[in-house]
This record gives C-alpha cells, structure tokens and sequence, in this order.
C-alpha cells in the first residue's frame, strides 16, 4: 500500500516520537510498503545541535520530506502558523500531488494536524489513522494553553470529529481509549491499545557517563522532560525530607521548562538532587542500567490521557519503577501487577517518602524487581513484539 505517515518532527530531530515514528515506518518499508513521511527541519530542541537535512530524502526506505518551520518552543503564535504551513503540505502532497491508501498522523501539533489529515483523508477516500500518543485538548486544558473555555470548546468538538473518521485512533493506554470513548458513548470512536516500546538508540548503551555518577548506594532516576505535567515538586519536597540520609541521591536528568526553578528549589532546601541536562539515548539507557530505581509520575488526572513512554526505557534496561499517579490507572497497575517496582498516588510526598525508603532498605526487593522489569519488559513492550501489532494494523 500507499502510506503517508506525519508528525512535526521525525528522526534525526531529538523528541521520542521521532525515532518511535522512524520505527514503525521501517517496519512498514519491511512489509513492503511504499512509505512516504512528512515533516519539518530539526528544530526541537534549541539547546541541541539541529543540524540542517535536505529537504528531501530516503531515510530507511521511506520518501522523507521535510518542511522548513521554524522553532517554536515557547512561542504560541509561531506554533500556530506552523500547524497552518503543515496542514497546507498536507492537502498539498496527499490530495493534489499523490495519493494514498492510508495516511496517519499524531498528536503533534495539537488537534490541528488530526483535522487537517482527517480532511484530506475524506476527501481522497484513504484510510485515516489517528496515532493519540496523548489526547488533547484534554492535556491543554489540564496544562493551561486551552484554558479559554471557547477555545478549548472548538478544539473539542473538531477532534471529536476527527475521531470519528480514524479507523482506527491508536491509543497507549485503556485509560485514554475510556477518554474518548467516554466524549460521546453514544457514537464511540473505533479505537486500538498499542503502547510504545522502548526509546530506539543509534548504537549500544555507554560504557561511561559523560557526568560522575553518585557515591550513594541508592540513586533514583528521574530521565525526560522537566516540564509542569510531571509533578515533580512533590519528588524535590520528598528529597528535602531525605537529605539526613546520606545513602540516596536523585539524579534528574533532561532539560524542561521547570528545571531551572526545581534546580533552586533543591538548593534551598538542601536536597539531595543532582541536575545533569539533556543526555543523548546511549547514555539515558547507561544511566537506568546503573540506577536503584527509575521515577515515573503525572499530575492529578493526566493519566486519562496519557502514558508516560519512559517507561518502557526504563524497564527494558531492568530499572525498577516508582510510580507516582492514581494507583487505579493503567500504568502503577501495570507496574504493580508485574512486580516491576512500587507506586504511590500522585502528589502525596509522605507516601513518596515511604516508598524511597522502602526501596532504598530492601535491595533484596529491588534485585527482584530488577529481574522481573527486564521478564515485563521482553514479554510486553519489546521493540519486534509491538512493530509486529503496527503491521497488523496494516493488513
């Protein structure tokens, strides 16, 4: 088949999907596919060497074209310009220059490139596919960027409509399927549970960390984004309260629009934290190897739609997992119900407490978790066992 595949940034740009989305087009090329990807320069990250590719190529088999948009972090009216320049290209490569049996995009821009796919999907007759890597504007709304109730009005009810035309939308988690399904049950969107599989890395994990790794037997790793949907007050309150024990240390490792203000939140109140940047995957995947425990959490509510994809980095590299979010979701069941770590409910910093001294005391406890994060990990979420459901999406 003909395949169009879209998303804001693609490989070798910095965000997690690029290179999840840089997978399952492989995958696709493997089965014979004609695979077309749609993008934009690398321009993810500021902090990061974006280095310029062509506007056109083949990348792993597949047509890449790439528009030129600019960096838009922190910049609301250049992110909408940019969702109108994308959705442009859209109509432009899949209703006027080709056509295609299957187009799929996901949730980056936002509701807008949703529509516009599912625009040019009706018009030419393709099938539509609708990868939810998160449900908006739900997260806007929880965030703040949709908090104008008519705007997050008319961008509900234009994703409404664009999850009635997929067949299926692509969720990560039961909990987001019950998120749509639950916007109008009396015409339920036809939905599909594929969760993510580990970050992909370009070589093996380092043998050495470009930052000295902590002297304390037990270190937490927090890896990802620093940003307000994670909630991590409560995970630098909890360190404050433990800075006595001189056996455990976090290590927060990436860069995010909190980091800054927990970096100096942390010194103030005397927490054993240490802030080491943006790491590349290699050394990401290095570090959870070495870790005691990885940390994972949500802010009240996000885990409807949501699921944290460090997840399944974490586990592929045996790091057990503390869980901070409702324990009734999806994900502290999932890690709880497989004895790959522990979890609290979000935003409650005497149970995180708890549950780091737990951990940090029992490393009998820890090795078995260890063992069984790795038996998870390859029985759920390895990278051949998920790209196998992504081609029988396609059959």
């Amino acid at each position: 088949m003909k395949v169009l595949a879209i998303h804001r940034f693609y490989w070798p740009d910095t965000p997690p999907y690029a290179s999840m989305l840089r997978a399952i087009v492989g995958q696709w090329v493997s089965d014979g596919h004609e695979v077309d990807v749609l993008s934009s320069q690398p321009s993810y990250k500021a902090s990061v060497d974006n280095q310029r590719q062509p506007a056109r190529e083949r990348v792993g088999g597949a047509n890449v074209v790439r528009l030129n948009l600019p960096p838009e972090a922190g910049r609301p009216m250049v992110r909408i310009v940019n969702s109108m320049v994308l959705g442009l290209g859209v109509f432009w490569h899949a209703v006027v220059r080709k056509r295609y049996d299957v187009i799929m995009v996901s949730t980056s821009p936002p509701v807008l490139a949703g529509w516009f796919v599912a625009m040019a999907a009706k018009l030419t007759g393709a099938r539509f596919i609708y990868h939810c890597m998160d449900i908006h504007p739900e997260i806007g709304r929880i965030s703040g960027e949709f908090r104008n109730p008519r705007v997050f009005s008319l961008l509900s009810r234009l994703d409404r409509w664009t999850c009635t035309q997929a067949r299926p939308v692509v969720v990560l988690s039961d909990d987001m399927a019950e998120s749509l399904i639950a916007r109008r049950p009396e015409e339920p969107p036809e939905t599909t549970v594929i969760n993510n599989f580990s970050l992909p890395s370009e070589g093996a994990a380092s043998d050495e960390l470009p930052f000295p790794w902590p002297n304390e037997p037990f270190v937490l790793l927090f890896a990802g984004n620093i940003g307000r949907f994670q909630g991590l007050d409560v995970l630098v309150d909890a360190m404050a309260r433990l800075r006595d024990r001189q056996d455990i240390r976090l290590v927060m490792m990436g860069d995010g629009t909190e980091k800054e203000r927990l970096s100096c939140k942390a010194e103030e109140n005397g927490a054993p934290v240490s802030f080491v940047g943006h790491q590349s995957v290699e050394v990401a995947k290095a570090a959870m190897a070495r870790a005691s425990a990885g940390f994972v959490s949500l802010v009240p509510e996000l885990y409807r739609y949501a699921y944290p994809s460090k997840t399944m980095t974490y586990l592929e590299q045996g790091c057990p997992v503390l869980v901070a979010v409702e324990t009734r979701s999806c994900l502290a069941r999932d890690v709880i119900g497989n004895g790959a770590g522990v979890a609290v409910p979000g935003g409650d910093v005497d149970a995180l407490v708890n549950a780091i001294l737990s951990l940090a005391d029992d490393p009998e406890s820890l090795g078995s978790m260890r063992r069984k994060a790795l038996e998870f990990s390859a029985r759920a979420f390895a990278t051949d066992v998920v790209l196998a459901r992504w081609s029988s999406l396609l059959q």
